[in-house]
């Protein structure tokens, strides 16, 4: 699902002002590499929730590079301009701990996930 898309991390980083590296690393643990239902049958990326279901179930795109420019756009919007632009900061607002949409406690592991993830795409390993 993730294969060839690196090349709309990095046109949507660029627009948005965000290392394609990150949007990547984000989108390879939200969607286990690709192969959540998320990824597969939303085209959602990031793992991002729908304000309209009351932050409860998944927001669907169109296409690939819909679910990517959103993710772009929300990171820019609600994150990068207001000052949380490390992995550390942005996971604790994008992925809280005790979230009320973690009923398995997953967002624990969000930190460690992402930052594995951006090492390796960003040869920092």
């Amino acid at each position: 699902m993730l294969s060839n898309t690196g090349d709309l991390f990095a046109k949507y980083g660029k627009k948005y002002g965000i290392d394609p590296a990150l949007l990547a690393a984000i989108s390879m643990h939200e969607t286990g590499n690709g192969t959540s239902n998320a990824a597969r049958n939303k085209n959602n990326l990031g793992g991002m929730m729908d304000p309209k279901s009351n932050w409860q179930s998944l927001m669907t795109f169109d296409s690939i590079e819909d679910g990517i420019d959103a993710m772009a756009r929300n990171l820019k919007k609600n994150y990068f301009d207001q000052g949380l632009n490390s992995i550390d900061a942005i996971a604790r607002k994008y992925a809280p701990q005790g979230a009320a949409n973690d009923p398995r406690g997953l967002n624990k592991y969000w930190t460690t996930g992402v930052n594995k993830f951006y090492s390796a795409l960003s040869g920092r390993e």
